[in-house]
């Protein structure tokens, strides 16, 4: 090894190898690699002039003053070779202790959370990752800043810790790491109202996973979650049946879990008011028995909500509202700003099906204040919709004039139309023309009218069988197999046919509905230990028939707190 080498940045900011050998400390047996010998510096940083070449001294000046030189920058190059070396070696001592008791903080810091003391666990991890120096270790510590963020409503901030979590795992080149930075983008873009955006960076990580990983899992459930706020319900269903499959696959009650939510808000949707509670209680049972009775988990938190809406729905206001105050007191324990602005636009809900238009309104008021505050446009709309029916409501009592209700739901319409909520730009646009018909307007109120029936065919909410609509009135369905939707009716009639010349087939896709299973399947029901406070219906489950079309994806766990 050089001087050179010795002198480097490189060496002296600690290698690959922090080991020190004895020749590392001797000068360089090769003159002619001397930095001496071709005019160099010192490798203290000292100056110094040329050594030889200088036509004023004499032959044996030269030879007297380059043996003299030598022997003195020989000396002091050793002495600075030794130091530097010593230095090298602290340097690299320094840095890998930092890293251990960085990866402490990081451990700390996940208690910290597990005991709902997320502000602690925060600043651990913020402090630890400016001295995590493996990347690996770095990309799992980013993953846990990005759960706390989104637990928090930060999305924007989410977003730049699943920024850094890409660049790390391109330049790692790991697939399993890439595929759950692009998922951690596409949730944090769905919550801020960026649907299409959320859409391409799912399909970008299910392009890096495979097919029965969590990864995966999560991936098809933020895809049907997306669906489910475009009302594409065929696409959002086929996602979940997707997500419900890996997640019995794995053994995953917290994956399973989060299916039943989005299933029971998906038939919620289509105002099957039945088979929304029942997934919602199978959620609710299912958060009981997660994580050793943990109930401030957030998904706990989403099970609760979930079945108060599901409640409010079916009638039932008194239970609705004592799970919806549950929920939002876990909410404001844990600091989940989404859950708690999520819980207060319920809880309006539940007081104007209570004709408490005042209160409603004070609700909805507050959870669009919080949703902007942290830029979650779904919720925002969702609070909108619910102030514009309180609106609504009181114009028709004539308690209010019409401009007031016509403003705010135009303004109500830019939204919805910005994010892509189909169903819900239909409900407006037919709102608005009622309004417009009350003030006289006939060309604003036909133009309003002929743009709803257009999303209405768009919507293409129509049963294969009978080819009446479904979704826009409380009806009873049923979801098959293939991710198509009929009447109750019409599906048990199919499965009632005794004639070998009718197929039992779905009208849809033609394929085979040959047993019973297929629309209500049998599972082992995880609320047997556990019985609802309110009531416990029958085990539903989504089954994948064998010819379902199945996505070439790759695996990797995620990294959530």
């Amino acid at each position: 090894m050089s001087w050179e080498s010795i002198a480097s940045q490189e060496y002296l900011s600690g290698g690959v190898s922090h080991q020190l050998s004895a020749t590392r400390l001797l000068s360089s047996p090769d003159g002619s690699r001397h930095p001496l010998d071709g005019g160099g510096w010192p490798p203290w940083g000292g100056t110094a002039g040329p050594v030889g070449g200088a036509d004023s001294y004499s032959s044996l000046h030269r030879g007297t003053s380059a043996t003299t030189a030598e022997a003195a920058y020989g000396s002091a190059g050793r002495s600075a070779g030794h130091h530097s070396g010593i230095w090298g070696c602290f340097r690299a001592c320094q840095a890998r202790i930092h890293h251990s008791i960085a990866k402490r903080k990081v451990e700390q810091g996940v208690r910290l959370y597990n005991q709902h003391k997320q502000q602690a666990a925060v600043r651990k991890w913020r402090s630890a990752l400016k001295a995590i120096r493996k990347r690996e270790d770095k990309f799992i510590l980013l993953g846990y800043l990005y759960q706390a963020y989104m637990d928090w409503g930060k999305y924007r901030d989410s977003l730049e810790f699943a920024h850094r979590q890409l660049c790390i795992s391109e330049e790692l080149d790991s697939p399993n790491m890439r595929a759950e930075s692009y998922l951690n983008l596409a949730r944090a873009h769905e919550q801020l109202g960026g649907l299409e955006r959320a859409l391409a960076y799912a399909r970008q990580s299910l392009y890096n996973e495979c097919e029965q990983c969590i990864t995966a899992g999560h991936v098809h459930l933020t895809v049907g979650s997306v669906y489910l706020e475009l009302a594409g319900f065929n696409k959002a269903l086929d996602s979940f049946q997707h997500a419900h499959k890996i997640a019995q696959t794995v053994q995953d009650p917290a994956l399973e879990l989060q299916v039943y939510v989005g299933l029971s808000e998906l038939f919620s949707r289509l105002q099957d008011a039945d088979k929304s509670a029942r997934y919602a209680a199978k959620a609710y049972d299912l958060s009981r028995s997660l994580q050793l009775g943990d109930l401030n988990s957030r998904h706990h938190r989403a099970a609760l909500l979930q079945m108060a809406s599901a409640l409010r729905k079916q009638g039932e206001l008194g239970d609705a509202q004592d799970y919806c105050s549950e929920a939002t007191r876990l909410a404001l324990i844990s600091g989940d700003q989404a859950t708690y602005a999520r819980s207060i636009r319920i809880m309006g809900d539940i007081y104007r099906k209570k004709s408490d238009i005042n209160k409603a309104f004070r609700q909805y008021e507050s959870a669009m204040g919080s949703a902007a505050a942290m830029g979650d446009r779904v919720i925002q709309m969702e609070s909108m919709d619910g102030a514009a029916r309180c609106l609504e409501a009181l114009r028709l009592q004539h308690k209010i004039c019409n401009c007031r209700p016509l403003e705010f739901n135009t303004r109500l319409l830019e939204v919805a139309s910005s994010v892509g909520a189909k169903m819900l730009v239909r409900v407006v646009r037919t709102r608005l023309a009622r309004i417009y018909g009350a003030l006289g307007d006939d060309d604003q109120r036909l133009h309003h009218e002929r743009v709803s029936a257009r999303l209405q065919q768009d919507l293409d909410l129509q049963c294969g069988a009978c080819g009446s609509p479904y979704g826009l009135e409380a009806d009873s369905l049923e979801a098959l197999p293939c991710a198509h939707i009929l009447h109750a009716r019409c599906a048990h009639d199919i499965l009632r046919r005794r004639d070998k010349r009718k197929k039992r087939n779905c009208p849809e896709c033609d394929r085979s509905m040959s047993s019973r299973l297929f629309l209500n399947c049998d599972v082992d029901n995880t609320s047997a230990h556990y019985p609802p406070e309110s009531f416990s219906p029958g085990p539903v489950s989504i089954c994948s028939s064998e010819n379902s079309t199945q996505l070439y994806v790759a695996g990797h766990v995620t990294s959530s707190v």
